[in-house]
């Protein structure tokens, strides 16, 4: 049934059935909301974790920069109070060309397409890798599939990454520590920093992502030490086919 109906309406039945989930489980009372005031509470605070990675120039590049930029808009800054959650499609809403969006690269059903709202993934894999070494709750987020980058071409560690897909497929964090936090962004040319924030120290937690090559396939885990760096848990494992000519 849900194939004959357009996929304009599947997505809109399938973004009221995750915000009717939301309610019936409490959890839409401690997502974060955008407003002003959370944004002049967070641009207070101090960065506490930085990260660094590259965007590399491509045919589609300045179109990624222009969808970083404008997702940014409605994530940077808001306070995150000790036990609130932030999800990433909740604040940035569908990244289609009705809101500004433009044509990037994507991934959909483990094929390479031009789509609106490409290149995201690279900043929710960013506030992935720093709730990591933050020490927050990752309370929903899913990894890419296939391994579409070289060693050359590779922007952030295989294991880092996030995958969203409006309606379907979100990142979610909980801040678990006992202060409230923000995210904050710089985007050049060739670089994205993203930093988190806070009214006091937080440690940095080392994160390794280990990985091992099964086949055609590598399977990663990702590490997260202790204060002491002698132990670790494991957060999570992921098998990525490597995609081939990449």
């Amino acid at each position: 049934m849900k194939k004959l109906l357009p996929s304009s309406l599947r997505l809109s039945l399938r973004v009221y059935q995750r915000q009717f989930q939301d309610i019936v489980t409490g959890v839409r009372a401690k997502l974060v909301d955008y407003s002003q005031q959370r944004v002049q509470n967070g641009s207070k605070f101090t960065p506490q974790i930085t990260i660094v990675q590259p965007i590399y120039s491509t045919a589609l590049s300045e179109n990624k920069i222009h969808n970083l930029k404008l997702a940014i808009q409605r994530l940077e800054n808001l306070t995150i109070e000790p036990g609130e959650i932030i999800s990433f499609w909740h604040l940035v809403g569908n990244p289609d060309r009705a809101h500004g969006y433009l044509i990037g690269r994507s991934l959909i059903q483990n094929e390479l397409k031009a789509n609106y709202g490409g290149g995201l993934c690279q900043l929710s894999g960013l506030l992935y890798f720093l709730a990591l070494k933050a020490g927050l709750l990752i309370v929903e987020r899913a990894s890419h599939s296939l391994d579409i980058y070289t060693e050359e071409t590779r922007f952030a560690p295989l294991g880092s990454d996030a995958t969203v897909v409006y309606g379907y497929k979100d990142l979610r964090l909980q801040n678990c520590l006992t202060m409230p936090i923000c995210f904050r962004f710089k985007v050049q040319s060739n670089e994205i920093v993203g930093m988190l924030c806070a009214t006091a120290p937080v440690f940095e937690y080392n994160i390794e992502f280990r990985e091992q090559k099964i086949e055609a396939s590598i399977r990663v885990e990702t590490l997260q030490y202790a204060k002491d760096s002698l132990s670790f848990k494991i957060i999570n494992t992921g098998i990525y086919q490597k995609i081939k000519n990449a």
